[in-house]
């Protein structure tokens, strides 16, 4: 493979418009023009987002990428929160009248859309990071291979283990309790053609379509069955292993949050910062953040 573009892909909702405006400035300022940045929200929420389109960005409705159709359920069960936190958020249902919460629509349309996407490499990029430095097309190959993160924790971690599992599950594998790597950051480069024979691999095994397949899991990680895929299946020589993440991101147990720590930790190969959204750094600050950021390492 040669180089041969990147496009970045951000999954977002309404009301997280203000950080991701944030991300949309800072790759403006930051990331080549040939490099495209495809937004996908919620159809209800395009017209929230056309302020951010531009010839290098374009906005489209989730409704429009999605395998299946989904129909949401009544606004009116967010009364119902105080019996569970699960219906303050939009919950949809499939022709087949399964639930589906918009973690799970996510994953789905990151699967889909780099599946299908134009160019051999897609990052996925959250829209609470933002870039401090330049992002090129051909950043994303090392040597012709679309990149691959991985992490090594050392030691087997348990709260990754349902994702591990649920991943087996559907991709047919057995991995080992031992397996100590992980596959989540918050800019994460996938391989298109590694992704649709990850999805051929999930509906060989199951006999099924691969969303119905997911579906059946009490839980998945996107980042885990790809991940897996490659450490399992079609073998680490097909992408470019790397143990360094694109982004320098702040973790809520790293205590609070502080610039001159997100500073301190700076890597050469990082071009972009994150902040988690559940951190409460609104988005004044953020920008506050990405100005000091930018002046730092100019």
């Amino acid at each position: 493979m040669t180089d041969a573009g990147l496009t970045l892909l951000t999954c977002s909702i309404e009301r997280d418009r203000d950080i991701f405006a944030v991300l949309a400035k800072s790759i403006d300022e930051n990331v080549d023009p040939s490099v495209r940045h495809v937004v996908v929200v919620p159809g209800k929420d395009v017209r929230a987002f056309a302020q951010f389109a531009s010839p290098q960005r374009d906005i489209v409705a989730q409704e429009d990428i999605l395998p299946i159709r989904l129909f949401q359920l009544p606004k009116q069960l967010r009364a119902l929160s105080f019996l569970s936190s699960s219906f303050r958020r939009p919950i949809y249902l499939t022709p087949k009248l399964r639930p589906m919460r918009g973690w799970m629509i996510q994953q789905i349309l990151k699967i889909e859309f780099a599946r299908t996407c134009p160019t051999p490499a897609v990052m996925h990029v959250d829209s609470d990071v933002f870039f401090v430095r330049g992002l090129q097309g051909a950043d994303a190959y090392r040597q012709g291979k679309v990149t691959f993160f991985e992490a090594d924790s050392g030691q087997p971690m348990p709260q990754h283990r349902p994702w591990i599992d649920a991943a087996a599950a559907c991709l047919g594998l057995s991995v080992p309790p031992t397996h100590a790597r992980h596959y989540i950051e918050n800019c994460v480069m996938w391989d298109r053609d590694v992704t649709r024979d990850m999805v051929a691999r999930i509906e060989a095994h199951t006999g099924r379509f691969w969303v119905d397949a997911l579906l059946d899991q009490p839980t998945i990680s996107e980042y885990f069955i790809y991940g897996l895929y490659i450490d399992y299946v079609c073998g680490p020589d097909r992408v470019a292993v790397e143990t360094q993440s694109y982004c320098n991101s702040f973790w809520p147990e790293q205590g609070a949050f502080e610039i001159d720590q997100l500073l301190a930790r700076l890597k050469p190969k990082h071009c972009a910062f994150a902040v988690q959204s559940t951190e409460g750094v609104e988005a004044d600050e953020r920008l506050a953040v990405y100005d000091a950021a930018r002046r730092a390492l100019s």
